[in-house]
């Protein structure tokens, strides 16, 4: 129905000449430039379901189950070439398919520039639930024929524009309301967070939220009236207490305070709640001698001077902390000292010293899988070189989350290469190269320095690597249900749910 046609790009103006464009230009040349980036994405998007298609035809079927099954060792290679997460992949991949196979006419209107990535987005995920091979082709020609007579549409009314059509067509795939209530969810951290801070948003039932929300006040009110917080901070405060499973300390300093005291000897926090924290020693005497006002920075003296900053501290999973909010953390936190292991020989067993593990841990902050964050406290410590070829030496271990590490040892064709500094190269099976380096190289270069050189012997030739993986598919961990008997699955559970409302809708008026 629609031609996909590229939108001809030679017409437009280049960066350096807008400065002589007038206004009614520049507006004329950001459309056809909207254009052409909505065909490019369409032309991205075909790429990846191409190659998913070949990644995961009838010769995959029998790793189907596997928990890093072909799809996702597909989208591992993708995020990495593209720098994007596993995730980013996954979804991009997801919708990539989703045109080629359910909506090609919406997938032509795509490449030929003329609606954008984010109504695509809309469509496809609100067509989701469609089985019916009649029904998604009438959907998705309708959708096609009115998608250019829209206009400029919100993302809730874009919704709504889709769901009408849907409605017509195949009531029980709309997308209803009830949806909500399996979004639940709370998320911890966002790109906005400013140093020291996180912020957290969620999704709970409302009787949750009502009983968090009553006990976080009761908590709050709980210290005594000279505490100099406000009542928003101590709620914020008493949210982190709670997951140490410790009351509210009261901060008014008063020896003969009646509410709890902090250092108060019947505060035992939970010994499952565990973070941690990375401070240079100098970061760490600092904070525990230096005064806070009450925005968190370090005092003032009486001649107005401020002392000499110090390097914030960075915790695993989160970020970075300002040297003048590691103070408070002192008074509950076990120091450790993390000691750079230098030219230390390799350790005799598979398993390293609390102190390797340590160190590893520390250098890296996070998985070492291009474009992964998990953090570093999750991971597992991975040979770069498998024991007992390559020796539990720092310039042979790294953090791998668990995904990335089965990864690494059930597909062949991934291969890493570790230098003593700790930078990592991966070569992907398709050949390219992506370098990471440590995490703490911006926060912590000292632990950065180069632990020694190792030669272990080469294990990526055929005979060694056949050797190496025999039987690995023994072990590789299994889904319950494949990705496909997984996703029929989820779709049939709310159709059956949806049917139930489209009866009760179509059941004819009382007389």
């Amino acid at each position: 129905m629609f031609e996909r046609t590229r939108p001809d790009t030679t017409a437009l103006p280049e960066i350096e000449d807008l400065a002589s464009l007038s206004d009614a230009e520049l507006i004329a040349a950001g459309v056809g430039w909207a254009r052409a980036e909505n065909a490019a994405a369409a032309r991205k998007l075909a790429v990846m379901a191409e190659l998913f298609a070949r990644r995961t035809g009838l010769a995959a079927g029998e790793r189907e189950d596997w928990f890093v099954d072909p799809a996702a060792e597909l989208t591992a290679e993708l995020a990495a070439a593209h720098g994007i997460s596993q995730g980013l992949a996954m979804a991009q991949t997801h919708r990539a398919v989703a045109l080629r196979d359910r909506l090609p006419e919406v997938a032509a209107l795509f490449a030929a520039g003329r609606i954008s990535d984010l109504l695509v987005r809309t469509i496809v995920w609100r067509t989701h639930l469609i089985v019916d091979a009649e029904a998604l082709a009438r959907v998705d020609a309708a959708v096609a024929t009115c998608a250019t007579d829209w206009g400029a549409l919100s993302k809730k009314k874009a919704e709504q524009a889709v769901d009408a059509l849907v409605e017509l067509y195949d009531p029980g795939a709309l997308r209803r309301a009830r949806t909500a209530d399996r979004s639940r969810d709370v998320v911890i951290g966002s790109p906005a967070d400013e140093p020291g801070i996180t912020n957290m948003w969620g999704r709970l039932s409302a009787p949750d939220a009502a009983a968090l929300k009553k006990r976080l006040t009761a908590m709050a009110r709980s210290v005594c009236p000279e505490d100099p917080r406000t009542l928003a901070e101590r709620r914020a405060d008493a949210l982190g207490a709670l997951a140490d499973g410790l009351d509210l300390v009261c901060e008014c300093g008063a020896d003969d305070c009646p509410a709890v005291r902090n250092g108060a000897p019947e505060q035992k926090p939970t010994p499952d709640t565990v973070i941690y924290v990375i401070a240079e020693s100098g970061t760490v005497d600092a904070a525990s001698q230096a005064p806070v006002d009450d925005d968190g920075q370090a005092a003032v003296d009486d001649e107005g001077a401020e002392p000499p900053a110090a390097p914030p501290a960075f915790i695993v999973g989160h970020g970075v902390l300002p040297a003048p909010l590691l103070g408070p953390l002192l008074d509950r936190a076990r120091l450790c000292p993390l000691r750079h292991p230098g030219s230390a020989p390799p350790e005799p067993r598979y398993r390293p010293s609390a102190a390797l593990e340590a160190f590893v841990r520390c250098r890296d902050l996070t998985c070492r899988f291009p474009g992964c964050d998990r953090p570093a406290d999750v991971c597992d410590v991975d040979h770069t070189v498998p024991y007992p070829d390559g020796p539990t030496h720092a310039s042979n271990l790294k953090c791998l989350c668990r995904f990335h590490h089965l990864l690494k040892t059930f597909w062949a064709g991934w291969k890493d290469c570790q230098l003593p500094d700790g930078t990592v190269i991966w070569t992907s099976p398709t050949g390219q190269t992506h370098t990471t380096k440590p995490g703490s190289a911006l926060h912590f270069p000292s632990l950065c320095a180069p632990t020694g050189t190792l030669n272990p012997p080469d294990t990526t030739s055929a005979s060694t690597a056949g050797a190496s993986t025999a039987g690995r598919d023994l072990k590789m961990p299994k889904r319950r249900r494949t990705r496909d008997e997984d996703r029929a699955y989820r779709i049939e559970a709310e159709r059956r749910l949806n049917a139930d409302l489209v009866a009760e809708r179509n059941r004819p008026p009382p007389f």
